[in-house]
This record gives C-alpha cells, sequence and structure tokens, in this order.
C-alpha cells in the first residue's frame, strides 16, 4: 500500500526519497508517482505520494528514523527583489563588463 507524506520547509524529492526509503535514486519513481519533475520546487505542506512498489533500504531509512532525520537540502537563492547579482562571474563581457 503506497503512503502519503507531508512535504518539509526546504525539502527536495532527494530529501523525501532518502528519509523515506533510505535511496536517493527512488527519487524518480516518487517524481513519476506524482506527476512531478525531479528538480520541482516542494512546497512546505504540501504531500507526497511514495508508491509502494518502491524498493526501500531498510537499514538506511531505519537509521533516519530511530535518530529522528529529516534532511531539507533544498536551497533557495536568498536577497531582496530586483537586487542583481555582481561580481565578474555574473558580469558579462561587453555587456555590463567593459573592457578599454
Amino acid at each position: 500500500m503506497s503512503i502519503t507524506i507531508t512535504v518539509l520547509h526546504n525539502q527536495s524529492l532527494m530529501d523525501v526519497a532518502i528519509q523515506r526509503t533510505g535511496n536517493a535514486l527512488n527519487a524518480f519513481e516518487i517524481a513519476k508517482a506524482n506527476n512531478i519533475g525531479i528538480t520541482d520546487i516542494l512546497t512546505a505542506g504540501s504531500t507526497i505520494v511514495i508508491p509502494d512498489s518502491i524498493i526501500a533500504d531498510v537499514d538506511i531509512k531505519n537509521y533516519y528514523q530511530s535518530k529522528a532525520i529529516q534532511p531539507a537540502t533544498d536551497i533557495t537563492q536568498t536577497g531582496e527583489p530586483g537586487e542583481t547579482p555582481e561580481g565578474i562571474s555574473y558580469w558579462i563581457l561587453n555587456k555590463n563588463f567593459i573592457v578599454q
């Protein structure tokens, strides 16, 4: 029987897969079952279905549960609205980085 879980703040699909199945590769099957992309940003409080067809790595899953580990590694960009990143890694030659 499939289970439904609630997404935590800053959790990615990989986090959910590791926490609930013990294997990050299961993120692909979870994404397919929920009709979402593997890199989609998940909304905290939304629900995700984990299909019963997934093969779990019981040792890792049990470790996460016994230590109450709830990974939430989604990276979001912070900053003020309209703020433009600065620095040489963001500049474009002859557009905002002029060579004289």
